[in-house]
């Protein structure tokens, strides 16, 4: 289902701790789904904290929120100059909204204007279904240890 009660937004200083607190809701939350509490537990052991988003958004790249009527910031993601996209992270009461697919279609008319001819990103295998639908490829799946704990993503690519 899609809800367009929320608008995209450039990324704006001050919004890393907001940003922070949905990359942690949704690695807890939404991807429990999909990886055990452990692979979970990993997982927020790297998690940025509000300054890290605000430095690391700092840096030059497109990074764009998407923001409720009551201008709540409810997802983020962002693209780096060569076609990464690092980050794709939704708040959990905002899953099943549109809002990642919103976040990537803003994206990709970015990397257009800026004559890329290709968007990547390691999704998680709770993103995986987003980037497919927004005509992504899956090229292979990626096992990873944080820790010593096993977990995997998928490295996706679309050609523009």
């Amino acid at each position: 289902m899609t809800d367009k009660t929320y608008q995209i937004r450039p990324f704006a200083p001050g919004d890393g701790d907001a940003l922070a607190a949905i990359y942690q809701g949704a690695v807890d939350q939404i991807a429990r789904v999909d990886y055990s509490e452990i692979q979970r537990s990993a997982w927020l052991s790297i998690a940025p904290t509000g300054d890290m988003m605000e430095t690391a958004y700092g840096d030059g790249r497109l990074a764009l929120v998407a923001v409720d009527h009551d201008a709540r910031v409810i997802g983020f993601s962002d693209l780096k100059e060569d076609g990464h996209i690092q980050f794709l992270y939704v708040d959990p009461g905002a899953a099943g909204r549109g809002v990642g697919s919103s976040l990537i279609r803003a994206l990709e008319g970015a990397a257009r204007q800026r004559g890329l001819c290709r968007l990547y990103s390691e999704a998680s295998e709770t993103a995986l279904p987003v980037f497919l639908k927004q005509g992504f490829e899956r090229l292979h799946r990626r096992d990873l240890k944080i820790g010593d704990v096993d977990i995997h993503n998928y490295s996706v690519e679309k050609r523009l």
